[in-house]
């Protein structure tokens, strides 16, 4: 057992609903050999919580073009590793991930904490989203027990919409939702309101 309070984060990606839909956004894509590494806001929060939690960031199979099976399978070799008191959180497709894999499946840990950063929820208009995403109409809750729910959202996410944040409150009030007008898609180098969240609501069960 761990002696410090894991924090799985499952980051984000792209999925296209077929292999030419894949092809064509890789030739678009452009690549630079130059540009340096983006500051990232889940390094300084590991740095930050350093000395009571360990940040696992996990490379999920083909992020570029992710597929739910896949990503479901590789999720399950870290579930044996997790503890109760344990943190997860998910950024984007991550977060979308996470939600709908804890409504079909039960850990057999207390997870203290789920944090969704500007998750996928019902994937818009994008089929291959839907992918990573609940039916609000039918979602009848999570299988796994969590002590807190926290939605982090931003209302000019140009990628993931705020309403996908809102959507999901409205069918599971009591996740506590942290709104802001300025941070996108959560592509910035700090994040200090989670690790005071985080801090805050730290609690090894």
């Amino acid at each position: 057992m761990s002696e410090k309070i894991q924090i799985v984060f499952i980051g984000g990606g792209d999925s296209f609903v077929s292999d030419e839909e894949f092809y064509d956004a890789l030739r678009s894509w452009l690549y630079n050999p130059y540009k340096p590494e983006r500051k990232r806001w889940r390094d300084e929060m590991a740095l930050a919580l350093c000395s009571t939690h360990e940040v696992i960031v996990p490379a999920m199979p083909n992020k570029q073009n992710a597929d739910y099976i896949a990503w479901s399978i590789w999720f399950e070799k870290i579930i044996p590793h997790l503890n109760d008191g344990d943190i997860l959180m998910g950024h984007s497709l991550g977060g979308g991930f996470l939600l709908r894999y804890l409504t079909e499946y039960r850990l057999p840990v207390l997870i203290s904490q789920l944090h969704l950063v500007a998750p996928v929820v019902v994937g818009g208009e994008s089929a291959a989203l839907r992918e990573f995403s609940i039916d609000p109409s039918t979602w009848s809750g999570f299988l796994s027990s969590m002590s807190g729910v926290h939605l982090w959202h931003s209302m000019d996410d140009a990628f993931a919409p705020f309403t996908e944040s809102l959507t999901f409150k409205e069918i599971y009030p009591t996740a506590e939702l942290h709104t802001f007008t300025d941070r996108g898609h959560f592509l910035v180098p700090e994040f200090p309101e989670i690790i005071a969240c985080i801090k805050e609501n730290t609690v090894r069960a």
